[in-house]
């Protein structure tokens, strides 16, 4: 649906339909552009064009300084003593000190249930907390929420860069990035 100088808004079909149709009722809603100061005009253009050019970078700095400021609030999951359980497991299997069996799980068992669940992540959170030597559990959860926040946004900021690629419009890779941030 053409909207304004030919231009379509989010493509076609019903997405597109409904976005024209939401257009051409608040249209009428905003005074025109003319009646609006020519430097309050450049202003918003500068002011989008440096979030189009930023937007990205700044959303992952703020989600990053507020995940930050409230690791501290979150809680503690059902499963985070067992994926850490299971990280002590591994470290000590790779090491050749122990057979890769929790102490915590039943050892009748020819395999204990958490097995299918990968180190991938664990162990390299396992061994940060080796590097910085924590001993206490708080600081211990501490660190564990903050690289797992940091690993997010950087998966957030390769969201973003991906959607860059694929739709060569950084707005929508700044919503992508908003709708990956906020899910």
């Amino acid at each position: 649906m053409p909207v304004g100088r030919g231009r379509t808004v989010l493509g076609g079909g019903v997405l597109g339909a409904a976005a024209a149709t939401l257009y051409a009722i608040i249209r009428p809603m905003l005074p025109p552009l003319r009646h609006i100061s020519p430097l309050l005009a450049a202003r918003s253009r500068a002011a989008l064009n440096f979030l189009t050019a930023h937007g990205g970078l700044l959303a992952c700095a703020l989600f990053l300084l507020a995940g930050l400021v409230l690791a501290g609030d979150y809680g503690i999951s059902s499963d985070q003593d067992i994926q850490r359980e299971i990280a002590i497991a591994n470290l000590n299997y790779i090491l050749g000190q122990g057979d890769g069996i929790p102490v915590a799980a039943d050892r009748d068992e020819m395999a204990f249930s958490d097995r299918l669940y990968g180190v991938a992540f664990e162990l390299p959170l396992l061994l940060a907390e080796r590097a910085l030597g924590l001993e206490d559990y708080y600081y211990i959860h501490r660190l564990r929420l903050t690289l797992t926040h940091l690993f997010f946004i950087v998966g957030g900021f390769f969201c973003y860069r991906l959607a860059c690629h694929l739709f060569h419009n950084r707005l929508l890779a700044l919503f992508a990035l908003l709708i990956f941030l906020l899910h």
